[in-house]
């Protein structure tokens, strides 16, 4: 439609304006008014959306971050190449401002050359590897192993007395979704701080996954030590053990873990902008976390999204758009160890939080996007089913207001950011969640692209729209929507509620 049919109070528009205003400034100013949304955002959305599905360097990028790079733990080399190679892909794609922020990380850790063996009955190895933060075990420790349940809360507590002294080996269930594994690894948790509570020297970790397969977790989020010394065990040894004393056969098992212990350490952020053309000073944020555990090459947890964060930030800026409000592009580092990235991320910008229309979190592998989740903001979700009720091309999507305590986003919510997590189908991602399987050959590069043109029209979608989406919640909002959706308790559990509950302008949350 031709500016001169719009009609103002005194006559067309552009007679009454040109000569006061470059016809950029005009643009501006009617998009802020509303007069022209209807005309410039399907039009600025299809070129987007065009330059995803065009744009080259999707597949290359990812080959680099898991075959050249490799797994990208916190503190390592790799993770310094990744962080580096992160900054210069910014820079190369035209974005501004790109640059390497601090992430401090308490505790330094990685596993040594770990060894776990059964002395009796008949001598054999068993194929190991050491729980994340778990102390060393530097001199080789023998103990009788004993039955330590499946996890359950209180399990361990019950068997009291019986375990003192002895290396407990708890049975965890199969994995069959992402569900389960959730819960295994809360049970995982619960063995070794009950285990430690009635003297037990150890833990032996059944692992949830067949065919020998191995992976790395966490037992806490602070990144301290463990308060004694864990291990996972192949799911058909551990289920041989189990056998060998439900039979009443007597175990024993020698343990060596040399872990590498070290002080506290800088991991970064990589941040990058393209500033906004009207309403610069407010921002989008589109981030990923870009660290990895040490096993398998953290392909899809969580390369394939970094991938696709970059992906973007390159197509939206090969296309020219310079969009409403500034879209900011965050690689985290440090989201294994416990969210350390956007931790620091919220500290350092706290003075601008304010200015965070939303937050996008892309941290669930590479299946098909199913939709969003809005963390159990119903306002947020109605505005997102809005947003995206045309873009409904890779099967109908199911967005929730289910509050997912996955990833990054989480920490936004602590501090009332609107924040979107994006929920894909997980069948076959949970089999190589954190483990030796997780490599580029389970990558989908077409659902990727997939997913990123639905991450694309999101983010440019909220970021063009004349009024927020959704405003930032108060300190009281936000500590009725933790209680309301009974997350105090599970941050209590994991021992990060004095560390994470969010202060603001001098209100404490009410934690009752």
């Amino acid at each position: 439609m031709a500016y001169s049919v719009l009609q103002g109070p005194c006559g067309p528009i552009c007679d009454t304006f040109t000569c006061l205003l470059p016809i950029r400034h005009l643009i501006r100013a009617l998009l802020l008014a509303g007069l022209v949304a209807e005309l410039a955002v399907p039009a600025v959305l299809g070129r987007v959306e065009t330059a995803v599905r065009t744009s080259q360097g999707l597949e290359s990028d990812l080959r680099t971050l898991c075959d050249a790079i490799g797994p990208r733990m916190a503190g390592t080399e790799a993770m310094q190449d990744a962080l580096q190679w992160g900054l210069r892909s910014f820079q190369e794609a035209g974005l501004q401002n790109a640059s390497l922020e601090p992430v401090p990380i308490p505790l330094a850790w990685r596993e040594g050359a770990t060894r776990i063996e059964v002395v009796e009955p008949r001598p054999f190895r068993l194929r190991a590897a050491a729980s994340a933060f778990s102390p060393s075990v530097l001199e080789p420790m023998e103990g009788e192993l004993a039955l330590g349940g499946g996890g359950q809360e209180g399990a361990v507590l019950r068997a009291g007395e019986r375990l003192r002294g002895k290396i407990v080996l708890v049975e965890l269930r199969e994995a069959s979704s992402m569900e389960s594994l959730g819960v295994s690894q809360r049970d995982s948790m619960v063995a070794v701080r009950e285990a430690a509570e009635v003297g037990a020297l150890a833990v032996l970790i059944v692992s949830t996954r067949p065919q020998q397969l191995l992976y790395r977790h966490v037992n806490n989020l602070s990144a301290q030590l463990d308060p004694i010394p864990s291990a996972l065990v192949s799911r058909e040894e551990g289920l041989r053990l189990a056998r060998l004393l439900e039979h009443g056969e007597s175990v024993r098992v020698r343990m060596e873990m040399p872990n590498q212990i070290g002080p506290s350490f800088e991991t970064a952020n990589v941040v990058a902008d393209i500033p906004g053309e009207g309403l610069p000073d407010e921002i989008v944020l589109l981030g990923a976390h870009l660290d990895s555990w040490d096993m398998g090459t953290g392909c899809l947890d969580n390369a394939v999204n970094v991938a696709l964060v970059l992906h973007v930030a390159r197509a939206i800026a090969e296309a020219g758009v310079r969009p409403l409000r500034t879209l900011r592009f965050v690689l985290f580092g440090g989201e294994e160890f416990g969210l350390f990235g956007s931790l620091a991320y919220v500290d350092s910008h706290r003075a601008e939080l304010d200015h965070h229309v939303v937050t996008i979190v892309h941290d669930m592998g590479g299946g098909p996007l199913s939709g969003y989740s809005t963390g159990g903001r119903r306002d947020l979700l109605r505005q997102v089913e809005r947003l995206l009720g045309g873009a409904d091309e890779f099967g109908r999507f199911r967005h929730t207001a289910k509050a997912y305590f996955m990833s990054d986003n989480f920490t936004f919510m602590l501090q009332g950011v609107p924040s979107l997590f994006a929920v894909q189908e997980t069948s076959d991602y949970y089999s190589s969640y954190h483990s030796e399987a997780d490599t580029f050959d389970k990558v989908d590069i077409d659902s990727v692209r997939s997913s990123a043109v639905v991450a694309a029209r999101t983010l440019v979608g909220i970021a063009q729209e004349t009024e927020r989406i959704a405003e930032r919640l108060s300190a009281a909002e936000v500590s009725r929507w933790l209680q309301g959706q009974g997350l105090i308790r599970h941050l209590r559990f994991l021992g990060v509620w004095d560390e994470w509950r969010p202060q603001r302008d001098g209100a404490g949350f009410d934690s009752n």
